[in-house]
């Protein structure tokens, strides 16, 4: 037991929490006698696993575990094990968030307040504006965030929807929601659409053009899942830029950071027509000093689980 050491491969600067769970386990680089990894954004391939022949498990302090060759890992069994019960109020407050700022057109009529005093004594508003109660929310993937979501919405509206092959029947019961059988469907009769499923072979580039093309003219997609999930930003923009969809809130981004020549980001940066039709996060949907916390925690406990042989809670392999 008194053999394993436990480092951070990036991103964590001052290791107090660390430390003070883990003790004596915890070292404050990777050396030749690293064990177990924890891990943030850096990518964990073969070569990085041959440079490190001494590893034997790996924690993700977040959810998605892309960033991790699942399959080489069972090849040399190393366990890998992620922390996917943190920040989910986080993540869906910031769906909700979103949802509420593009539909109440909160950014464009700000900008409309700066551009002219006669929007406060009634000129027409220039913008399609509809009660939130009437919209219709489509979500994909009823998971811990997907189902924080739909609880939350449901403050606003009882139109919600759910696309999932991979929960069982019964779940649109217990949350009091429609159930689509089909993503096609969903798409179809949802205003707002919000993606919350994980980066994986089926998952990838999902937000196609086929995608975009079966949304309703007007509605709303949000993205608080992963960049890669989108296959191609310019698709999204010009639906943007064509009035097709309405609005896009993302958190991620296919390139992250983003490159300075991508079209979307300069649109957003750039583009008139788009101030208050599209928000963009960099990847801190998660974030708050309770989730930071809790994140960190409990991917070292789970560290200790694997040191003492326990049960590992959230193990993938």
């Amino acid at each position: 037991m008194g053999t394993d050491l436990i480092a951070v491969t990036d991103h964590i600067k001052n290791f107090s929490i660390e430390k003070k769970i883990l003790g004596d386990f915890f070292e404050n680089k990777i050396s030749n006698k690293t064990t177990i990894l924890l891990v943030w954004h850096k990518l964990i391939d073969e070569k990085f696993l041959n440079n490190n022949p001494s590893v034997r498990a790996i924690v993700r302090y977040g959810v998605g575990f892309d960033n991790i060759d699942i399959e080489y890992c069972k090849k040399r069994n190393i366990i890998v094990a992620n922390t996917p019960d943190y920040g989910i109020d986080e993540v869906s407050d910031s769906a909700i968030s979103f949802i509420l700022f593009l539909t109440r057109k909160i950014g464009a009529l700000e900008n409309l307040a700066k551009i002219d005093s006669e929007y406060w004594i009634g000129k027409d508003i220039p913008l399609k504006m509809k009660r939130i109660n009437q919209l219709s929310l489509g979500i994909i993937g009823l998971g811990r965030i997907g189902g924080s979501i739909a609880k939350k919405f449901s403050s606003f509206s009882k139109n919600i929807g759910f696309y999932d092959p991979y929960i069982s029947n019964g779940y649109e019961k217990v949350y009091g929601i429609k159930r689509y059988l089909t993503l096609e469907e969903l798409l179809k009769n949802s205003d707002i659409v919000s993606v919350n499923t994980p980066l994986s072979d089926e998952t990838r580039g999902m937000i196609n053009e086929d995608f975009l093309n079966q949304m309703k003219k007007g509605s709303y997609l949000i993205n608080l899942s992963r960049g890669p999930i989108v296959k191609n930003k310019e698709e999204i923009l010009k639906k943007l830029l064509s009035k097709e969809l309405e609005g896009y809130g993302t958190d991620v981004w296919i390139d992250e950071p983003p490159l300075e020549n991508d079209k979307l980001y300069k649109a957003w940066k750039d583009n008139p027509d788009l101030i208050g039709r599209l928000i963009v996060n960099p990847h801190t949907a998660y974030f708050s000093e309770e989730a930071l916390l809790e994140s960190r925690s409990k991917a070292c406990f789970t560290c200790l689980d694997i040191i003492n042989n326990r049960y590992i809670n959230n193990r993938i392999c």
